[in-house]
């Protein structure tokens, strides 16, 4: 599966943000885009899950249609359901995953006594991590992460991006960051 963007372009209130922007996205090739906060990377990500439009340009979904393609997003905000506990937020996502699996990958990120908890009362970075363990055991084509890294100390950081080179099983993997750590195992694509 390639998703394809061919001359993209994209303005807000007169200022282009996306300027004939081109690119192929791969499984083999997982990619993170960089770049001065206010540069595009967002509106990218957005563009390409259909959240929001191009103004001009096409995107293409090689090998499967763009309405069968499932998107697993971990966004810039937090969007768990507070009075949940951390498994069954993942289980929304990932319903053919069994309990204890998704205990087990929860515990490889997030200390066991905070998982039972409801999420309102976990730390921002617990909650990011609930965040990119459900859309990783999500059923999907595309792994798609802005600034996953966020609220994260340098060592959760290290993990968590340990964990989603672990968990990519075949998918195109995007992900926007300010951080170098996913340069490891991602081409760069740095916009200006």
């Amino acid at each position: 599966m390639k998703i394809i963007l061919n001359n993209i372009c994209k303005s807000y209130d007169g200022r282009k943000v996306l300027d004939n922007f081109c690119y192929e996205f791969t499984s083999d090739a997982p990619v993170v885009i960089e770049g001065e906060s206010g540069i595009g990377k967002t509106t990218l990500l957005r563009i390409i899950t259909g959240l929001e439009k191009p103004d001009s340009g096409e995107i293409i979904f090689e090998g499967i249609s763009r309405e069968s393609v499932r998107f697993a997003p971990v966004f810039q905000e937090i969007r768990l359901i507070d009075k949940l506990d951390a498994v069954s937020n993942v289980k929304l996502a990932a319903r053919e995953v069994s309990d204890d699996d998704i205990y087990s990958n929860l515990n490889s990120l997030i200390p066991s006594e905070e998982l039972r908890k409801k999420v309102r009362d976990l730390s921002g970075g617990t909650r990011r991590r609930v965040e990119i363990v459900r859309a990783c055991l999500s059923p999907s084509d595309v792994l798609i992460m802005d600034e996953p890294l966020t609220g994260l100390d340098d060592d959760n950081a290290a993990k968590v991006v340990s964990y989603i080179k672990d968990n990519l099983s075949g998918r195109i993997f995007i992900t926007s960051s300010h951080s170098d750590l996913f340069e490891a195992f991602c081409t760069v694509l740095s916009l200006k």
